[in-house]
């Protein structure tokens, strides 16, 4: 099998194989693996485990991925790829201008263009990442994690219409990938594709049950105009997770019901959480000057 072969090549001490193990997972795993990310590898071999726990070679697969991850141990890539090799080696140096230099002097290589994307993603400089994202899957199309990046950074810059392009192309790999079918969710909300973002979200439950997905159902709920089961969800997320958009969200419930109080109070929250959020101060005043009508 190909995925079992390209986990052998990066580490050849991997002798045995599973059945049990998910085709999808082992996919992404492999992928993230093969450029030297085995911590975004380790997320899908923990699922592994969780759902194979008496399975010994699943177990053994995810001991060898964390030998790997060794300041000893180096990448299948950094040994075969100088330009890659000087990267990473330029990344751990903090050095961002040689960082790019070393990618940038061999653009025809598959790999030296995705971290270019990647690196361009990281410092939110999104038309260089898309561009990068795109020349990865123009020379590789098969590599499903191009167009999970690309998607990534098309919901970053708000385009969202592209966004669901590259998530559908994305979950026609990754049909298991909860993450995807969550952005999607998301992408759909903002288009206001109300029934299809509840299909998603549900979808993305149902594979990972991640208390993070409440906020996105709560959004959708709140969408549908069903305030109190949004706020329901909402204060069962809060309990864990303190953010502005949680308490944004929670706000915009009250005021919705007209419990013009709680709702202030809420936003107080958020905007002491918040990041300068001028959105947040916008819909204070509305909601305290229809407090005041109310008097």
């Amino acid at each position: 099998m190909k995925k079992l072969l390209l986990l052998c090549l990066i580490f050849p001490c991997i002798a045995v194989y599973s059945g049990e193990l998910t085709e999808d997972y082992l996919d992404i795993a492999a992928n993230y693996c093969t450029y030297g990310n085995y911590k975004e590898a380790l997320i899908y071999l923990d699922r592994l485990v969780r759902e194979n726990p008496a399975d010994a070679d699943i177990k053994n697969l995810k001991n060898t991925v964390e030998r790997v991850m060794s300041p000893n141990e180096k990448s299948y890539l950094t040994s075969v790829n100088k330009n890659i090799k000087d990267f990473q080696s330029f990344k751990y140096q903090g050095n961002s201008e040689k960082q790019l230099n070393a990618l940038s002097s061999v653009s025809p290589d598959f790999w030296c263009n995705y971290l270019l994307a990647e690196y361009y993603r990281g410092y939110n400089d999104f038309k260089n990442a898309v561009i990068y994202y795109e020349k990865a899957i123009n020379l590789k199309p098969n590599f499903s994690q191009s167009y999970l990046g690309i998607a990534q950074v098309y919901m970053e810059s708000e385009d969202f219409k592209n966004a669901l392009k590259y998530l559908d192309k994305y979950i026609t790999f990754n049909c298991k990938s909860d993450i995807a079918y969550a952005l999607r969710a998301e992408a759909n909300l903002h288009l206001n594709n109300i029934r299809q973002a509840k299909s998603d979200i549900q979808s993305a439950v149902n594979i990972d049950e991640n208390i993070l997905y409440l906020l996105i159902e709560s959004k959708i709920l709140f969408a549908e105009k069903n305030y109190e089961k949004a706020k329901e969800n909402l204060f069962l997320l809060s309990r864990n997770i303190q953010t502005a958009e949680v308490y944004k969200y929670i706000a915009l419930c009250y005021y919705e019901t007209g419990d013009y109080e709680n709702a202030l109070l809420n936003l107080d929250k958020a905007i002491i959480l918040s990041n300068d959020d001028k959105t947040l101060i916008s819909q204070y005043n509305e909601i305290k000057s229809a407090m005041e009508k109310k008097r």
